[in-house]
C-alpha cells in the first residue's frame, strides 16, 4: 500500500490550476486585462487580437503605470494593490482584488507587459512564459501599460482542445468589449480583430450615446429611458419596447457599481417588470445601470466575478422593477418599429414573393369587382357582411391617463374592417392597422387592473345565486380567505364545508359562467397569493384569461361607431402597443414606407 504525502504544490503548478477557473477562453482574458486597465484610472483603452486570441490579445492603456517592483510583484498570486484587509473584502469598489488573473494568463501563455509609472523617464518590459521566471529589462518610458498575450493555452494543449472556432470565440470577445464598452461610458475602447475595427467608442460618452453606438440604431430608436431610486439603489436604465425582444437574455446586459454582471436574479427581476406586456418566452432588450453602497453587494462569490450576491435582494429586485415599468409607462402606448416598418422594408426588397395559398391550391386573390366592393362598402365590414347583427360593444369613459398630455396617441380615422379580424385607419402620415382582438383584449385587461388598484373591481350582484362545490383543497383554502374575493369583485357565501354560493360577480364580466370565473381566480390566489408581487402574477393569470375571454373576437364585424369607439379607447389605455401575452396590438406603416413599397421613393 503506498504512502501518500501531503505537500505544496508548485507555484508553475498552482496557477495552472488557478488558470483553471480564472482564463475559461480568450474573452476571459479580455475582460481580466481591461478591467485591470478600467482599475488603473486609463482614459483610453485599445484591444488587439489576432486569430480570435489564440496567436495574440494586447490590451493598451492610459493608466497609471506601475514601477519595475510593481510590475514584478503583480505576477505573484495573490499580489494586488486594490485592497490590503478582510475587512476590505465586504466593500470592494474596484474591478479586481484577488490578485490572480496576471500570473494565471502567463502560466498558459507567453506574456509581455511594457509598463511605466507616471511620468518616470525610464520603462520596464516583463516577459514570463508558461508560468516559469520573470524576467524584467529596461524599455523606453510610456503613458500606461500594455499587456500582450501570445500563444494561449500552447502549454495545455487539452485545454486549447476545447475552445470553439475562432469565429464563434472572436464574436465572444466581441461581446465581452461591448458590455465593458457600455459599463464605463467616460472611456475610450477600441478592438481591432485581425486589422478589422469591431469596436470604436469615443471617451466621454453620455450613457445613451455610448448605448446607440454599442446595441445599434434600430435598439436606440426603440427604448425608452428611465430612472427610479429605492432604498439608495440607484436605477438607470434604457429599457426596450415591449414589442423589440429577444429569443434570449443575451440582450440583456447589467452593470452594478460599474462591473458588468451576468446574473440569474436580474434577470428574473426584469422579466417580471416586463411580466404582462410581453411574449412569455421572449426576453427584454435593455441596458441597466445599479449604483448601491459597495458593502451591500458581495462580488467574490464567482472565480470569474460574473456574479454577485445582494444584502437585500429584495429590495434590488423591487428597483429592478420600478425601474422597467417606468419605461414601460413612458412607452406603452409606441409599437416598436420592428413591427410594420420592417415587414414593408421586406417587401420592397422582395417584391416576387408569391402570395398565400389556400388549401385548394388557388391564390385566394379577389377579383376588381369584389376589391371595388370591399373599398367601397361600409367601415362595418365587407359586403357579405350585411345582415350580421353586430352585438353592442359598450365602451366605459376613459381614466386619466397616468402619463401625463403630451405626445398623445393618435391613431387616426377608421376606414375599413379587413377580414373581420383588423381595422384600417388613416393617419396624417400614413396608415395604422389594428389587431381588434388584441387592443379589446389590453383594454379590458388595463381597465380591471385600474379597478383592483384602486377600491377593487366593481360586483354585480346574481339575480339567483349559483351553487359551486370545489375539492376539499379549495374549500378548506375557502374558508379562509373568502375576504380576497372582494377586491376581484366576487361574493361567496359558505354552505357546508364543501359547498359556496356564489351571490356577486366583477360587473365586467358578468356574462361569463360565474363557477368558472371563481375557480380561475381562486386556482391563481392559492398559487401566488394576493400581497405584493403575488398579485401581479393573479393580474396576469386570470385577470389576462378573463380580458382575453371577454375582448372583442377576431371574425366579429364591427359597426364604424365600434371602430372608432375601439380606437379611441385606445388612445386613452396606457400600454395599448402590445396585448397582455405579448402580441402588437397595431403596426403603423408611414407614408414613406408605402412610397417605397410601390417605387415611389429609393
Amino acid at each position: 500500500m503506498s504512502q501518500h504525502v501531503v505537500h505544496l504544490l508548485p507555484p508553475a503548478v498552482a496557477n495552472q490550476i488557478a488558470a483553471g477557473e480564472v482564463v475559461e477562453r480568450p474573452a476571459s482574458i479580455v475582460k481580466e486585462l481591461v478591467e485591470n486597465s478600467l482599475d488603473a484610472g486609463a482614459r483610453r483603452i485599445v484591444v488587439r487580437i489576432e486569430q480570435a486570441g489564440r496567436r495574440l490579445i494586447e490590451v493598451d492603456d492610459d493608466g497609471c503605470g506601475m514601477s519595475a517592483r510593481d510590475a514584478e510583484m503583480a505576477m505573484r498570486r495573490h499580489a494586488t494593490s486594490k485592497l490590503s484587509s478582510a475587512e476590505e473584502l465586504a466593500a470592494i469598489a474596484s474591478h479586481g482584488f484577488r490578485g490572480e488573473a496576471l500570473p494565471s494568463i502567463a502560466s498558459v501563455s507567453r506574456l509581455t507587459m511594457h509598463t511605466a509609472l507616471g511620468e518616470a523617464t525610464e520603462g520596464v518590459e516583463l516577459t514570463q512564459e508558461g508560468g516559469g521566471p520573470c524576467r524584467l529589462r529596461p524599455a523606453p518610458p510610456r503613458r500606461g501599460t500594455r499587456v500582450r498575450v501570445r500563444d494561449l493555452f500552447f502549454n495545455t494543449p487539452a485545454r486549447a482542445r476545447f475552445l470553439r472556432t475562432d469565429r464563434t470565440e472572436e464574436a465572444v470577445i466581441v461581446e465581452t468589449m461591448r458590455a465593458l464598452a457600455m459599463a464605463s461610458p467616460s472611456v475610450g475602447f477600441r478592438l481591432e480583430c485581425d486589422g478589422r475595427k469591431r469596436l470604436d467608442a469615443p471617451p466621454g460618452q453620455a450613457r445613451e450615446a455610448r448605448v446607440r453606438l454599442v446595441m445599434g440604431r434600430e435598439f436606440a430608436d426603440n427604448q425608452r429611458p428611465a430612472s427610479i431610486e429605492y432604498h439608495g439603489i440607484q436605477a438607470h436604465g434604457c429599457l426596450g419596447l415591449p414589442t423589440c425582444h429577444h429569443r434570449n437574455a443575451e440582450r440583456m446586459f447589467f452593470f452594478v457599481n460599474g462591473r458588468v454582471v451576468r446574473d440569474r436574479q436580474l434577470i428574473a427581476a426584469l422579466r417580471a417588470g416586463y411580466r404582462d406586456v410581453l411574449f412569455h418566452d421572449r426576453f427584454p432588450q435593455a441596458v441597466l445601470w445599479l449604483e448601491m453602497d459597495p458593502a451591500l453587494v458581495d462580488v467574490n462569490v464567482h472565480p470569474a466575478k460574473r456574479e454577485v450576491r445582494f444584502r437585500h435582494p429584495q429590495e434590488v429586485r423591487a428597483a429592478v422593477i420600478a425601474c422597467a415599468r417606468a419605461a414601460i409607462a413612458e412607452g406603452g402606448q409606441t409599437v416598436s418599429s420592428t413591427v410594420g416598418e420592417q415587414a414593408v422594408a421586406a417587401l420592397a426588397r422582395n417584391p416576387a414573393t408569391p402570395a398565400p395559398r389556400s388549401r385548394a391550391g388557388t391564390s385566394p386573390r379577389p377579383d376588381a369587382a369584389t376589391l371595388r366592393a370591399l373599398f367601397t362598402a361600409p367601415a362595418g365590414g365587407t359586403p357579405d357582411a350585411a345582415g350580421l347583427e353586430a352585438t353592442e360593444w359598450e365602451v366605459a369613459e376613459p381614466d386619466a391617463p397616468a402619463w401625463g398630455e403630451s405626445g398623445r396617441l393618435d391613431l387616426g380615422a377608421p376606414l375599413a374592417q379587413i377580414h373581420r379580424c383588423y381595422i384600417l385607419a388613416q393617419t396624417a402620415d400614413g396608415v395604422v392597422l389594428v389587431d381588434q382582438h388584441a387592443a379589446a383584449e389590453r383594454i379590458a385587461y388595463e381597465r380591471l387592473k385600474r379597478q383592483l388598484a384602486g377600491r377593487g373591481i366593481a360586483s354585480q350582484p346574481l339575480l339567483a345565486p349559483e351553487r359551486w362545490q370545489p375539492d376539499a383543497r379549495t374549500s378548506a383554502w375557502l374558508h379562509e380567505h373568502l375576504d380576497e374575493l372582494a377586491r376581484f369583485g366576487f361574493a361567496a357565501e359558505p354552505k357546508g364545508e364543501e359547498c359556496f354560493a356564489i351571490t356577486a360577480v366583477p360587473a365586467l364580466l358578468a356574462g361569463e359562467p360565474p363557477a368558472e370565473l371563481l375557480a380561475e381566480l381562486v386556482e391563481s390566489l392559492m398559487r401566488h397569493g394576493a400581497e405584493a408581487e403575488g398579485a401581479g402574477r393573479v393580474l396576469e393569470r386570470w385577470l389576462g384569461n378573463r380580458a382575453c375571454k371577454g375582448a372583442i373576437k377576431s371574425g366579429r364585424a364591427l359597426s364604424p361607431a365600434e371602430q372608432e369607439a375601439l380606437l379611441r379607447q385606445m388612445e386613452e389605455t396606457p400600454n395599448i402597443a402590445q396585448c397582455n401575452h405579448g402580441r402588437p396590438t397595431y403596426a403603423r406603416l408611414s407614408l414613406a414606407a408605402l412610397e417605397r413599397l410601390f417605387g415611389r421613393k429609393e
